[in-house]
């Protein structure tokens, strides 16, 4: 089932919600890109955010947007400007079978502080409800106040459960967030 395009509560900062489709993956790949570089600088090696390659990104978002399976993400439109999404579906943890996952929120820095990832977040949330799901879990990196902030302020929880994402040099401490939907 679709959701309908939702508006920002607060009415000074308009902006609404919606899926994604195959003509937002540049805009997709931007938001990505810039909200890594602003938000781990310091967390993660400078190095790596420098090589992140918005149109390589771009690429894959296209090929992913274009398939007919899995759930689309959401995207946050601010002045008919694609400005960042959430992405959900699917635990990719074995171990959480049967709880629905938040595998990224990203919004351009510029968007930061207009109500805009909460809306991204409390869409995303409904969304996983939808799904069936009782209970949602994420990974947030260390050091990334700012998100965990966010979570915190809308149920999102510290479960004290961490793992080390050894993609990254140094491996990228990671913290599990959950919260109950039912």
């Amino acid at each position: 089932m679709e959701p309908a395009a939702t508006q920002n509560p607060n009415p000074e900062n308009v902006g609404l919600v919606r899926r994604a489709v195959e003509q937002d993956a540049a805009a997709l790949a931007e938001a990505l890109v810039q909200a890594w570089r602003a938000a781990y600088a310091g967390i993660i090696d400078a190095a790596f955010l420098k090589s992140m390659d918005v149109q390589q990104i771009a690429g894959r978002w296209a090929i992913s947007l274009g398939r007919d399976t899995g759930e689309k993400p959401l995207v946050a439109v601010l002045d008919g400007e694609v400005v960042g999404f959430c992405q959900f579906g699917v635990p990719r943890d074995a171990s959480a079978q049967g709880t629905g996952e938040l595998y990224a929120l990203n919004l351009l820095p510029a968007c930061w502080g207009r109500g805009l990832g909460t809306l991204l977040l409390l869409e995303t949330t409904a969304a996983l409800r939808r799904l069936g799901y009782a209970t949602a879990y994420l990974w947030v990196a260390e050091g990334n106040r700012r998100a965990m902030d966010l979570y915190g302020r809308h149920g999102w929880h510290d479960t004290g459960t961490t793992k080390e994402d050894a993609r990254f040099t140094p491996a990228l401490l990671e913290r599990r967030y959950a919260i109950e939907l039912a």
